[in-house]
């Protein structure tokens, strides 16, 4: 699942990035200036940490859609 967020340096183009694979210690690109985004190595285990939590929710999410139940 890519994410586009904003360029933070240039303010015009936009960074498409994985949230998995920048845990892994991936970086990605802005598509107008290059400017890069990367996770420090001290922060890459929480970040891997909220991905699992997130995908985790959403996996129950989708579970309790399939068995009819609505969450509010």
């Amino acid at each position: 699942m890519f994410v586009d967020i904003a360029c933070p340096a240039c303010k015009i183009g936009n960074i498409s990035l994985e949230p998995h694979t920048l845990a892994q210690g991936a970086s990605f690109s802005c598509n107008r200036c290059g400017a890069e985004i990367s996770v420090a190595n001290e922060s890459r285990n929480k970040l891997q940490n909220s991905v699992t939590e997130y995908d985790t929710y959403r996996e129950r999410l989708i579970t309790l859609k399939e068995d009819g139940n609505r969450p509010v």
